[in-house]
């Protein structure tokens, strides 16, 4: 969408700021976004764009409203070509929505949340099998597989994407699920040493609030350890995020050593579901970091997804690369919703959805779709 001439008034100019914010919040980051930033993509004076958004959050919130609103359908089909419309949707919601104040980014998530109940309610018309949580488990899949296409910069022909996107959400819908049991509260490992309690507590505020919204004084308060004493286990709050992001990335690389997909997903799985914070950052956070980091980190996970894309074999690079991107976004929004992460059988229910998903052999369906 290009920016009226300066000095004319259109009648759409509010859906001009909305997009525009929302092309350079993705694509820089909202911290690193100004309010005039966003007056010049629209070639307007900060008053006028005042006169629109008291400040950013309020612009944030009306730009993540905004895209979650654009899927408020339930038709696979629908919904496939809606988030192919809103790629920026996942990260939009996922990476920027956590620099609103909680209250409002609730707020703002509510279409999502919605959507999620319709899609499980409809899975149990069709699928009277199904208990409340394998439903809710199911229609967030689906969500995800769909919302993935944020997340990969695969650019397939039109309509045949949106017939891909809306079969991988029907292979979900059909999945034969474990019985996830009863629910159970998180287990917390103790930390080993002070180092490792800081490491710890700062990995869990970063994915919380975002790396920006947390200073070095509240993470040491959190951990129970004095200011100064901080200083004495990490230079600053960036090593901190550094830190947890490499320890990330090299677990997650050990799980390469193995020739087998099926237990590369396994190890994805238990990771991922046992070190959700770690996760968190890995999707939100490594554009904080500065150079070399940031793009050493960025080859080492494009170097992951190549992995899992090689080892699917004959399957063509690019629709296994949206298949691999699938499973994984399937995996990470499991284990980044507490609601679903503490089911005890998540693991399990999410290794299986993976297994279809990658057409792995075993894996099991009802033959149900929507």
């Amino acid at each position: 969408m290009s920016a009226p001439a300066r000095g004319t008034r259109p009648r759409n100019r509010r859906v001009l700021i909305v997009a525009a914010a929302a092309e350079l919040f993705v694509r820089r980051g909202y911290p690193h976004v100004a309010m005039g930033d966003i007056a010049d993509a629209v070639a307007i004076g900060p008053s006028a764009l005042y006169r629109h958004f008291r400040g950013k959050q309020e612009l944030l919130a009306a730009v993540v409203e905004d895209a979650l609103t654009a899927l408020a359908v339930t038709d696979f089909a629908e919904l496939a070509t809606a988030t192919l419309d809103r790629r920026d949707v996942g990260i939009l919601w996922q990476r920027e929505s956590r620099h609103l104040d909680p209250a409002e980014r609730h707020r703002v998530g509510r279409p999502l949340r919605r959507l999620a109940r319709q899609l499980a309610g409809d899975l149990r018309d069709r699928r009277p099998e199904l208990t409340a949580d394998q439903a809710t488990l199911l229609a967030w899949s689906v969500l995800a597989v769909l919302v993935s296409v944020s997340f990969q910069r695969v650019d397939l022909p039109r309509p045949a994407y949106d017939e891909l996107m809306t079969s991988l959400a029907g292979e979900v819908a059909a999945v034969r699920l474990p019985d996830l049991g009863e629910r159970a509260p998180e287990r917390v490992a103790e930390p080993a040493s002070r180092r490792e309690l800081l490491l710890t507590t700062a990995t869990r505020l970063f994915a919380e609030r975002g790396f920006h919204s947390v200073a070095i004084e509240e993470v040491g308060a959190a951990a129970g350890i004095a200011g100064p004493s901080v200083y004495h286990h990490f230079e600053n709050k960036a090593e901190l995020l550094m830190t947890a992001l490499r320890t990330g990335a090299d677990a997650l690389g050990d799980g390469l050593r193995t020739a087998s997909l099926p237990a590369l997903l396994r190890s994805y799985a238990g990771y991922s579901l046992a070190h959700h914070n770690v996760v968190d950052l890995l999707i939100t956070e490594v554009g904080l970091l500065p150079e070399p980091e940031r793009h050493e980190l960025r080859r080492t996970q494009r170097e992951y997804v190549e992995s899992w894309v090689r080892l699917l074999g004959d399957v063509h690079p690019d629709l296994a690369r949206v298949r691999v991107q699938a499973a994984l976004t399937v995996v990470n929004d499991v284990a980044r919703t507490p609601h679903l992460r503490t089911l005890p059988g998540a693991e399990d229910a999410v290794r299986v959805v993976g297994s279809a998903l990658l057409g792995l052999s075993g894996s099991s369906t009802s033959g149900h779709t929507l």
